[in-house]
């Protein structure tokens, strides 16, 4: 009797396992546990994938040398299947129980998985429609191990600067592979387009285009190309051309690489058509130099 009892157990499990969108509809709402979802997130964003995974040979990825690349959503979802087949009873059986629970919650913590993965949050990135696929690149260059601050803006089809209204994608993960290593690896949600990579935010700094020392006189001939620009009653700033100004007279006499600021931006002024000085913000908009920064676009036609 408990024998036929067994049976009649294992008959009924195997049926209602056997229909994975019936199964589905059993369990409603599949929530995965915060740690759980962390973890595959983070695989999901490759963290703790053997570099060795993602580039197999070191052909495709010589030095001085960057490659694009688009995760393929079938590579990460066996990436999870296999993160899942530590807890799964194995079986031959293709359409077994364990197999088919599988079939029927996957998608779900699939999901859930991409949403934890983890992210540099930006006011101005939104993440796109899940159905986007996740792009990328890796950079292999001293200038990675040199300036280790390295930053990245990646911006979608119609949405880079040169459009208008510049649209960021959300910044996934980026990585510098290791203390010491000259790979950086970036990877963002959505399709990228053009890609920026720029010196660190905190080099910027006030500069002169050009300073050249004369050893004899000690007397230095510098030179500043100074955007022109008006602001109107409302402070709204308008620029104009850009012009040359000759600051070699603006350096102290006994330190020749000392600039006297008040003298500069009276200069400065004077060049700008404004008259007297600049004030503060004038002469910070005047002075500040950018930092370098390299633009790939991603085009029909290849890389720009």
């Amino acid at each position: 009797m408990t024998l036929f009892a067994r049976e009649r157990r294992e008959q009924h499990l195997d049926t209602v396992f056997a229909d994975p969108a019936a199964i589905s509809d059993a369990l409603g709402p599949v929530t995965v546990p915060d740690d759980v979802a962390a973890w595959l997130g983070r695989l999901h964003a490759l963290v703790g994938v053997p570099f060795g995974y993602l580039v197999p040979d070191e052909q495709m990825l010589p030095p001085e040398s960057i490659r694009f690349f688009c995760l393929d959503d079938n590579w990460v979802r066996a990436l999870l299947d296999g993160a899942f087949s530590v807890g799964r009873n194995l079986t031959t059986e293709a359409t077994g129980a364990s197999a088919n629970l599988d079939r029927a919650t996957f998608d779900t913590v699939a999901d859930q998985a991409r949403d934890a993965a983890p992210r540099r949050l930006r006011a101005a990135a939104t993440d796109p429609t899940p159905a986007k696929a996740w792009t990328g690149f890796l950079l292999r260059s001293s200038v990675v191990a040199d300036y280790p601050g390295l930053g990245v803006n990646v911006y979608p089809k119609g949405g880079s600067p040169d459009d208008g209204t510049p649209v960021l994608l959300p910044l996934r993960r980026l990585d510098r592979l290791g203390p010491l290593a000259d790979t950086l690896l970036c990877l963002v949600a959505g399709e990228a387009y053009r890609v920026d990579v720029h010196e660190a935010p905190e080099l910027l700094h006030y500069g002169i285009d050009s300073y050249e020392l004369d050893a004899v006189a000690s007397t230095p001939a510098a030179h500043k190309r100074l955007h022109t620009f008006t602001r109107d009653a409302a402070g709204a700033v308008k620029l104009g051309c850009t012009v040359d100004v000759d600051v070699g007279m603006v350096f102290r006499s006994r330190s020749p690489r000392v600039l006297k600021l008040t003298e500069l931006a009276t200069a400065l002024a004077t060049a700008n058509g404004t008259g007297g000085a600049l004030d503060s913000a004038q002469m910070g908009f005047a002075m500040t130099e950018g930092v370098g920064m390299v633009s790939f676009e991603l085009g029909d036609g290849g890389t720009r």
